[in-house]
């Protein structure tokens, strides 16, 4: 039995909400693909993180 591939194109409507959700993901995974600059890293020291994520070592 073969199986048959089917490719679909997607098209998004750009006056309804759902183009408004593409572009803020878009937007979302641009700025988490970023490297920080100098400035945003002084802004943001590191920290320590919270004693309940952190699991016991011994």
């Amino acid at each position: 039995m073969k199986n048959k591939a089917v490719n679909r194109i997607v098209k998004i409507d750009q006056k309804g909400n759902q183009w408004k959700i593409q572009q803020l993901f878009g937007g979302l995974a641009a700025g988490l693909d970023r490297l920080p600059d100098a400035n945003e890293v002084r802004r943001n020291p590191l920290r320590s993180a919270p004693a309940g994520l952190t699991v016991m070592v011994f």
